[in-house]
């Protein structure tokens, strides 16, 4: 269910109104109720999408998410930290809903071992630092040598 786009599922368009999108959510829900169509899975399946729809719609908060997140709206609040935590690069991804999602990855170093490679192999991380040179005194007699 997580995949379709809830304006899609009731008939409506993004920027409906509240009342338009309850009456869209009634009508359907008259139409594909079990007690209606009792037996036919197929209208007990889209019964429940509508629901599941009208639920996130309806609420001012989880429509925002939605709107902004598309298929990722549950996780909203975790992106968002993340974004604020991050200070790295913004990656858009197509689909997962309406107008996609952004997440923030932050510095590439920050992951250790794999960062540092990582880093390496794109000039960003730290370079080793050279071998000091180490003088020591060794007699060796001219048998030895």
């Amino acid at each position: 269910m997580a995949s379709k786009d809830f304006y899609s599922v009731l008939g409506v368009a993004k920027g409906s109104s509240q009342k338009e999108i309850r009456q869209a959510y009634r009508k359907l829900a008259r139409q594909y109720h079990p007690d209606v169509n009792a037996g036919d899975k197929a209208s007990e399946e889209k019964f429940k999408e509508v629901n599941a729809a009208y639920e996130v719609l309806s609420d001012a908060d989880k429509r925002k998410k939605y709107d902004r997140y598309g298929d990722q709206w549950e996780h909203a609040d975790q992106i968002e930290q993340m974004q604020r935590q991050g200070g790295g690069r913004t990656y858009r991804t197509a689909g997962g809903g309406n107008d996609g999602v952004r997440f923030e990855y932050g510095d590439m170093n920050d992951l250790g071992d794999l960062g540092s490679i990582f880093g390496n192999v794109f000039g960003r991380g730290r370079r080793p630092a050279r071998p000091q040179a180490v003088e020591s005194r060794v007699e060796v007699s001219l048998e030895e040598a």
